[in-house]
């Protein structure tokens, strides 16, 4: 998927397929994760309603008539790291990443928002989404 850019609707519409079609997702409790939570590229927000561990629907811009329960946020730079095939050390996994943000006031990491409980509840699903994001943009690994 590299000729798609990062965070277009085709881009999204490829990381959802990837995101349903992931047989990892119906394992080891995935296929309980239905909490709603956005991703954040830059100013650009899109919200993923999740249920039964997929992608039901993707919202460009969610407003308050949208719920969630979590979020995670980054500039483009951060993210197009996160979604390399080999990303660099403390950009690999989320909650790496969020502690450089949030403990090391770093720049340049994702940063986690919203129900802390939550996240922890769903983290191992809630990362294997995000780890998808890779695999999507990167055809698969191949």
């Amino acid at each position: 998927m590299p000729e798609t850019e990062l965070g277009t609707h085709e881009w999204w519409e490829s990381y959802k397929e990837t995101v349903n079609d992931d047989p990892e997702m119906d394992v080891r409790g995935h296929d309980e994760f239905s909490e709603n939570f956005y991703v954040e590229i830059g100013d650009e927000r899109v919200l993923l309603e999740m249920d039964g561990g997929e992608i039901e629907a993707l919202v460009p811009n969610p407003t308050m008539n949208h719920q969630w329960s979590f979020g995670v946020e980054g500039d483009r730079e951060t993210w197009e790291e996160f979604v390399r095939e080999t990303p660099p050390a403390f950009n690999h996994e989320i909650i790496a990443s969020h502690y450089r943000s949030a403990v090391r006031n770093e720049d340049g990491h994702l940063q986690l928002t919203g129900d802390n409980k939550r996240i922890f509840q769903h983290l191992r699903a809630f990362q294997r989404t995000l780890d998808l994001m890779r695999v999507a943009h990167n055809d698969g690994g191949s």
